[in-house]
């Protein structure tokens, strides 16, 4: 991808995310399934649009979906680009769905989703000189411990250890809450909107006797815990039912003291490259949602910091 532009990587990965919503929308249950069609068809128009200008063709404002063909291959590259016969069939379903109100039946959204996978993967290494595969979405994520968590994950899952590469994600989605729950302050410890209070530390042990003080203490903390984890994931703009997927899946991965990080796992339930693909998905896509609250958090902190001065109200003027 040296080639690319940062801007241009930027576009490319956010392609890939589109696409990835757009099967992921293929997987659901009617009516919400036609979306697919919609979403893919997204990705391919932007894809369009990014090798265009990579390629400095001066296309018209106003070009049509199909006409990039004819475009790129009079580029100085000539690009002959591959997929033209199924992206008209894409661009039909998606006219006679948006257009004339035509749902696309069950089958049709599964070849669509098929096609795009096909045609990305062949079209990407001939405009772009990369594999389909090898985009990252970790460009599109800003939180920049978020992505190196991410990063750090991916190698375990190239070498097929998906297991340890889902421990990555779970760090990943620690750092994500965390970062929007502890302020950027010299002062020490500040809530934030999305603090919703200190961390919970106390730990609940499991069949302890609620009859006790420390039973009920133990109990009421671990409530406290999971009740301020939800509150984060709801106010952020994530979606707590896929972060509830998300949990069942990902291994929780404790800290100790010595700095070390270890989880538990059962070997005969191994995590697949599914899971994994999803999960990976998921974490990208709460880092892309939670960004909403960035001016939020900083102009909460700003105001912390800055020296404050007091005012007594007495009502309206009286000059």
């Amino acid at each position: 991808m040296t080639s690319l532009t940062p801007l241009e990587v930027q576009r490319l990965a956010y392609i890939r995310f589109l696409f990835e919503e757009g099967i992921d929308y293929s997987r659901r249950p009617a009516p919400l399934s036609a979306t697919a069609v919609l979403v893919l068809h997204d990705a391919v128009e932007l894809f369009l649009g990014l090798a265009a200008d990579h390629h400095a063709t001066d296309p018209d404002p106003k070009i049509q979906f199909m006409a990039y063909w004819a475009e790129l291959k009079k580029s100085k590259a000539a690009i002959h680009l591959p997929g033209q016969g199924s992206m008209r069939t894409l661009n039909d379903v998606r006219v006679a769905m948006k257009h004339h109100g035509t749902p696309p039946a069950e089958q049709t959204i599964e070849r669509s989703a098929a096609d795009v996978l096909r045609f990305f993967t062949t079209a990407t290494p001939v405009v772009f000189g990369v594999d389909f595969d090898r985009i990252d979405m970790v460009d599109l994520v800003a939180q920049e411990a978020v992505a190196q968590l991410l990063r750090d994950a991916q190698p375990w899952a190239d070498r097929g250890d998906h297991t340890h590469a889902m421990a990555g994600l779970s760090l990943a989605m620690d750092s994500l809450l965390d970062y929007y729950a502890r302020p950027e302050s010299p002062f020490g410890w500040r809530e934030t909107p999305f603090s919703f209070g200190p961390a919970v530390t106390w730990r609940h042990v499991a069949h302890t006797d609620s009859r006790t003080i420390e039973g009920q203490v133990s109990m009421l903390s671990a409530i406290a815990k999971e009740t301020r984890t939800a509150l984060q994931i709801i106010c952020l703009g994530i979606d707590f039912p896929s972060f509830a997927k998300f949990q069942t899946l990902a291994p929780r991965v404790h800290g100790y003291y010595d700095h070390s990080y270890r989880y538990s796992y059962l070997p005969s339930d191994p995590t697949t490259p599914q899971q994994y693909s999803w999960a990976r998905h998921f974490v990208i896509e709460s880092a892309l949602r939670a960004s909403r609250a960035d001016d939020a958090k900083e102009a909460h902190t700003e105001r912390r910091q800055a020296k404050s001065q007091e005012r007594a109200w007495t009502g309206p003027p009286t000059d």
